[in-house]
């Protein structure tokens, strides 16, 4: 598992443990799918709203946008997840002021020389559009550290008091997904243009897409007709399946760093809603 998935499922296994009763209930949602957030909370069973896991230090979403050369001005992709807001707008048209240091991004980025409200402001459209109402922290990822002191927690109009947050524009292939059934044949396609033979397709958790296949124990990438597909070992002769963009877009990407510790107003809220 990558470092973020642990984390998120630390994150969740610690809502769980302590306020999964009394009609409270806490799923694992978004996964690889950056258009869902993390951990849905449910009510007696109706939808409440999402709750967002991040690592101490972290990406913190992004959006596409393209140089106009003709223009020098920069486009908002319309393949993004969400329609542009005002401060990807304004994001942009600071960037165009600018245009020649911006215009050729590489993979290592170029940093965003800007009022950083902008970024905040950002950010919280984005996840208020995702239904996020609280962020939770993990401190210390991948030690099964259950104690409270291991994370923060706060409601969404507090990000600002908890993190710095920075911005880049870079070039960053897009994310990976789970494959669905009409990606089966073209999976098995591209297994035995490997030498790999799949004998079965499931899912033990109901998100990630899993394969029985005779191959050795470690990561494969295997390009096939229309997609590239990266089997990653989990024991024995099963794999995990996603399937990976094959596109290189030029990126705005938010990063955050924690600094600010769990401050008891903000934990009593969350507290309360569990009432």
């Amino acid at each position: 598992m990558e470092k973020w998935q642990i984390c998120e499922a630390e994150c969740l296994a610690y809502l769980q443990s302590k306020y999964s009763k009394n009609g409270n209930n806490f799923e694992a949602e978004g996964g690889s799918d950056s258009t869902k957030s993390d951990i849905l909370f449910r009510k007696y069973g109706a939808v409440a709203f999402y709750i967002e896991s991040k690592m101490s230090q972290a990406q913190c979403g992004q959006f596409v946008a393209f140089p106009n050369l003709e223009s020098k001005s920069f486009d908002y992709s319309r393949a993004n997840a969400y329609p542009e807001n005002i401060y990807s707008e304004s994001i942009l048209e600071k960037m165009a002021e600018d245009f020649d240091r911006y215009k050729n991004p590489g993979t290592d980025g170029i940093e965003l020389l800007m009022d950083n409200d902008l970024f905040y402001s950002w950010i919280g459209e984005f996840y208020k559009a995702k239904n996020v109402k609280y962020f939770i922290i993990e401190k210390d990822v991948g030690n099964n550290n259950m104690s409270s002191s291991n994370f923060v927690i706060f409601p969404i109009e507090h990000f600002q008091h908890y993190f710095n947050v920075s911005a880049k524009y870079r070039r960053k292939k897009s994310g990976s997904t789970n494959p669905t059934e009409n990606d089966y044949a073209e999976i098995t396609k591209a297994a035995k243009s490997e030498g790999f033979s799949i004998t079965d397709f499931y899912s033990n958790d109901g998100r990630h897409l899993l394969v029985k296949m005779n191959a050795v124990s470690r990561t494969y990438k295997i390009i096939g007709e229309k997609h590239t597909f990266q089997f990653k070992n989990t024991s024995g002769n099963e794999f995990i399946v996603t399937k990976l963009s094959n596109t290189n877009n030029p990126n705005v990407i938010f990063s955050i760093g924690l600094i600010q510790e769990q401050q008891q107003r903000d934990l009593d809220k969350f507290e309360r809603e569990f009432i």
